[in-house]
């Protein structure tokens, strides 16, 4: 059958339909019969059979909270806080955050002049800075990503050679 089909059964069916007799009196009566005689082998209500296994089902409700009480105790002390991690251990991308804008910025201050050939040299910095931002964000939703991590060093290591590239810079003297 099709929907077409089963959508003209549907409006074929007669839109109220009415039992042929009351239910309820019979339903009521059976209701009454099981309340009345839980033991001869008619079902039993729920409420008489949470009564009956109360006593099973309060210990094994208890032996059951108290082990998950003891689990969640047990990590909260084994294991450190989310807030002790970060600050314990820096991720690898702050790490090579720290040593390239180190870099960067020695570089830039030991600029003298541009290198001919490079006059928008800065607007490409700028460019690399955005590439940078990109991984970056990536880094965000992937902290520990491998991939992520490896290009966003490439795209520093980049950087630093375009900059000793474009610039003439003057020799640093370390003592």
């Amino acid at each position: 059958m099709n929907e077409q089909q089963f959508e003209q059964s549907l409006q074929h069916l007669a839109r109220e339909r009415q039992p042929e007799r009351d239910l309820w009196p019979a339903i009521a009566a059976r209701l009454e019969l099981t309340h009345q005689q839980p033991g001869n082998g008619a079902p039993v209500p729920m409420a008489v059979a949470a009564q009956h296994h109360s006593p099973r089902l309060i210990h094994w409700a208890s032996a059951a909270a108290f082990l998950l009480v003891a689990l969640i105790g047990w990590q909260l002390a084994i294991l450190p806080a989310a807030g002790q991690r970060t600050v314990a251990s820096p991720s690898a991308e702050l790490i090579l955050l720290q040593v390239y804008e180190q870099q960067k910025s020695r570089q830039l201050a030991q600029v003298v002049a541009v290198a001919e050939g490079f006059d928008n040299w800065q607007q490409q910095l700028t460019i690399w800075d955005q590439a940078i931002a990109q991984v970056r964000l990536a880094l965000q939703f992937y902290p520990d990503e491998p991939q992520l991590l490896a290009q966003l060093q490439q795209l520093y290591q980049q950087q630093l050679r375009f900059i000793q590239q474009a610039t003439l810079q003057q020799p640093s003297i370390t003592s």
